[in-house]
């Protein structure tokens, strides 16, 4: 079993503010409604305009924060096909209750499984949209009624379309949880939701690893288009790791890495060296992993330096999955260089981290290019 970093502080706020909100207006909307009593008409009232406004700021300031990240590529379902969604349902339907594998795999660049897309998609363009227009209008029909743009006949269908979107709201809700169960574990998912960190089987674990660093090595490809060379043993790196499945995927990531001028590194719990690949040494200027192993991963700075890689080791251990972080080194013929890192925390069966690992990719070149 392994932990990995899915989702983001905001995402986490968001869901559970969402959730909050959801829940309040569908316990006071019933009391509305005349379903029981529980606050009283006018106080049921109160609370259920406030929440919605609430929810409409949260959703319109959550919209803009996917197109500002490039999270709406979450809910994207351009990427689908008909056979993504038949596996999906097949699984939900046949697959999950024999045991079999989930057919997508979770990562932090797609979280949602086809199905998920779909009915998030339909959330957020149809039910949300359904129940802000009812609302609104019901609210303030009044005002409505006096600029002659609705008639008082009109209420009964807008108060019962409001109705049967807060029925397909709560069925998503119900969905939603049971579907929380189908992880890894039951409370996989639910935990994930709260800490940002989702248990996964070794094998998913090592997906959403070769997926995260597909990703950064396509960002950093970007930075550095334009020097062939480090083009060349990026795209030579990835190829390797996709190629290279006929072992266990994770022996695949490190046996590809060991082969490439990307970086390699391995600290125990206090920091010092236990691994590293050739790209590595290369980039040190070192000729034997001896002269590295045991060594602590601040020997080899600046002095300016030493204080920043300490803090990133400490917020590894911690539990944090470092990116493209850009730190100094200090290379054996006394040169200095400029790398990109990234890191994460090795965990042990029990969950207990045990240290960090992680990749370097050389940006001197870029550096001197800008400078």
């Amino acid at each position: 079993m392994k932990k990995i970093y899915i989702y983001s502080k905001y995402e986490r706020f968001w869901h559970w503010t969402q959730a909050g909100l959801i829940f309040l207006l569908a316990l006071t909307g019933f009391e509305v409604h005349g379903t029981y009593e529980m606050f009283g008409y006018e106080k049921a009232t109160l609370i259920h305009n406030n929440a919605a406004w609430a929810l409409i700021v949260l959703t319109i300031f959550t919209w803009f924060w996917s197109l500002v990240t490039g999270q709406w590529k979450q809910f994207n379902p351009m990427v689908l096909s008909i056979n993504h969604i038949r596996k999906q349902i097949s699984f939900y339907t046949k697959g999950i209750f024999h045991h079999d594998e989930h057919p997508t795999l979770k990562t932090k660049y797609t979280k949602f499984n086809p199905l998920q897309r779909l009915t998030y998609l339909g959330l957020v363009m149809v039910i949300i949209p359904l129940m802000v227009v009812t609302g609104i209008l019901y609210m303030y029909y009044f005002h409505f009624l006096n600029e002659k743009f609705i008639h008082i006949g009109q209420l009964n269908i807008i108060a019962l379309l409001h109705t049967i979107g807060a029925f397909l709201l709560i069925a998503f809700v119900i969905a939603h949880v049971y579907l929380t169960t189908t992880g890894y574990k039951p409370l996989s998912s639910i935990k994930a939701m709260v800490s940002g960190w989702e248990e996964m089987s070794d094998k998913e674990a090592v997906h959403a690893i070769k997926i995260g660093l597909q990703m950064k090595m396509e960002e950093q490809e970007k930075e550095i288009k334009n020097l062939a060379e480090n083009k060349y043993l990026l795209n030579d790196a990835l190829q390797s790791i996709v190629d290279k499945q006929e072992v266990s995927q994770k022996e695949a990531i490190l046996k590809a890495i060991k082969n490439t001028s990307i970086g390699y590194f391995r600290l125990d719990i206090n920091g010092f060296y236990t691994d590293v690949n050739e790209g590595w040494l290369s980039m040190y200027k070192c000729t034997n992993i001896k002269e590295v192993i045991g060594r602590h991963v601040t020997l080899n700075r600046p002095e300016e330096e030493k204080e920043k890689v300490k803090d990133i080791v400490k917020q590894v251990l911690a539990g944090e999955i470092i990116t493209n972080r850009e730190v100094i080194r200090v290379c054996k013929d006394g040169t200095f260089g400029y790398h990109n890192i990234a890191a994460s925390p090795v965990y042990d069966k029990n969950g207990k981290i045990t240290g960090i690992e992680g990749f370097i990719i050389d940006t001197t070149k870029l550096k001197e290019r800008k400078s």
